[in-house]
């Protein structure tokens, strides 16, 4: 996860500051609106068991909750408020609790005004039922209204305020970068560091090269390597392959092999990717090469090519069936006529998990080094790349790695930081 830790806070930040600021902008005061309606009540005196008066009078200011409730006195409260109001979530919203001589409402809303008109036509209602209610034999009511209030107050807490829009927006803000993180981390399983390759390889890191990989002093450590590569049965052979197309195997190859010549050591390049010549056509070479040898038509000898680096033998002629011919027993002998003439004999090959080519190859080199791009190879596919090489039997000598940012001067090239991926 540390390699997206910097975009996932930038997303935390900008996604803290959008939802704060929404929030501040949208947040509106919310308004809660009490009325209580006081009754008095002559049932006491009308009735000789007080239990009795005291069910009739509830059940009088219970038979007024009701009245308020029903649609033909909220229909016309909620087209005054809003034509389009329904009279079902305005009865939501209040809450009616009727008692023995108390009548509560409450409703909540975001506008003082409102809640006081609300209120106001739910207690002029109660007045007019109150007045429709059966009197006694002197005429005289027996349930009245002794007293009404009316109070609207702001909700606690619902106003706009800076400081809770800012906390509620950097704690989703926080959760977003974090998700972020872990989808990235979850998703995104490319190799992007030494660290990263460590982690899944027991080899050895050979060199670290940026894209593209020319002379100079990157190059210069791998070919130092190289020549601590133990030989194989006195044969310094050694063979370089991507995991994947587009690493730059080829070129990595042809850089060292010149870097090994220019110190004085007999060195042969050996195209041996069949299919994608890569490293004969970054050293501009073309004719017959390793295909036609394998295949009978030409001897080693002859199509070698001397340049001002190492010598070459080119992939060749295009062939149809080039793991036919790689999986022959030609190729061992034709590698070791060639390490008898030469110091170091360097084979470029082609990418493991394109096909069976380098995997052919593998058993028959002192060494097999695969070159990993960061940035474009998958732990996965590194994984698969070396369990290849070692169900073949080949012997792993090391990983060179392509696509590295080259290093500020005086930091080690090796360092996790020096070793990013170039975007």
């Amino acid at each position: 996860m540390r390699h997206y830790w910097i975009s996932a806070v930038v997303i935390a930040v900008i996604s803290a500051v959008v939802v704060g600021v929404a929030h501040y902008s949208t947040s509106k005061p919310t308004y809660s609106s009490n009325a209580d309606v006081v009754f008095t009540s002559r049932a006491f005196e009308s009735f000789r068991d007080p239990d009795s008066a005291a069910s009739y009078t509830t059940s009088l200011v219970q038979t007024y909750s009701n009245y308020l409730q029903s649609p033909s006195v909220l229909g016309p409260i909620a087209k005054s408020i809003d034509p389009h109001m329904n009279v079902a979530n305005l009865k939501q919203s209040i809450e009616f609790t009727p008692g023995t001589m108390l009548l509560q409402l409450s409703y909540e809303s975001g506008s003082q005004a409102q809640g006081d008109k609300v209120m106001k036509a739910l207690t002029d209602e109660v007045r007019k039922a109150v007045g429709q209610t059966p009197t006694t034999s002197d005429k005289t009511p027996v349930i009245e209204i002794s007293r009404t209030s009316i109070a609207t107050t702001q909700v606690a807490g619902t106003s706009a305020s800076l400081g809770r829009s800012g906390a509620i927006g950097g704690l989703i803000g926080l959760v977003i970068g974090l998700v972020y993180l872990f989808l990235r981390a979850l998703l995104n399983t490319r190799v992007r560091s030494i660290d990263d390759v460590l982690e899944i390889a027991d080899s050895s890191v050979l060199a670290a090269l940026p894209r593209p990989v020319d002379a100079g002093t990157d190059v210069a450590v791998l070919a130092r390597n190289l020549r601590f590569i133990a030989p194989r049965d006195g044969a310094r052979t050694v063979l370089l392959a991507s995991a994947t197309p587009g690493e730059d195997a080829g070129r990595v190859a042809l850089r060292a092999a010149d870097e090994l010549a220019a110190s004085g050591e007999r060195v042969l390049l050996v195209d041996a990717d069949l299919r994608g010549h890569a490293a004969s056509t970054a050293a501009g070479a073309s004719g017959e090469g390793l295909a036609d040898v394998l295949a009978g038509r030409a001897e080693a000898a002859d199509v070698v090519a001397a340049r001002d680096g190492a010598a070459l033998i080119g992939a060749g002629s295009q062939v149809g069936n080039p793991a036919e011919l790689l999986a022959g027993e030609r190729l061992g002998a034709v590698l070791g006529a060639l390490a008898a003439d030469y110091d170091e004999v360097i084979l470029a090959g082609a990418p493991v998990l394109s096909g069976s080519d380098s995997l052919l190859i593998a058993p028959l080199v002192a060494a097999t080094v695969p070159v990993i791009g960061l940035g474009r190879v998958t732990r996965p596919e590194l994984t698969e790349t070396l369990e290849l090489l070692e169900s073949g039997e080949a012997t792993v000598g090391g990983i060179v790695l392509t696509g590295v940012t080259r290093p500020a001067s005086g930091k080690d090239l090796y360092s996790p930081m020096a070793t990013a991926v170039q975007h």
